[in-house]
């Protein structure tokens, strides 16, 4: 967990060092670094497990150029 110096809230870090979670001041209700570590991680698998693909835009080139 990083406490953020010019924002309020927190990033909760894991296996991969590009994953980051934000946890926003507001989110959970026990601030204690454990408490918001275990949101930042269950918020983070609701995104990996509940992701809702809402549009996907591919821009190559059309495989028959008439």
């Amino acid at each position: 967990m990083i406490d953020l110096k010019d924002a309020e809230g927190w990033v909760v870090t894991g296996q991969h060092n590009d994953v980051l979670t934000y946890v926003g001041p507001d989110e959970p209700q026990d601030q204690s670094k454990i408490a918001v570590g275990l949101f930042g991680r269950a918020k983070r698998h609701r995104d990996g497990t509940e992701l809702h693909v809402v549009h996907v835009e591919d821009k190559r080139g059309s495989a028959d150029p008439a």
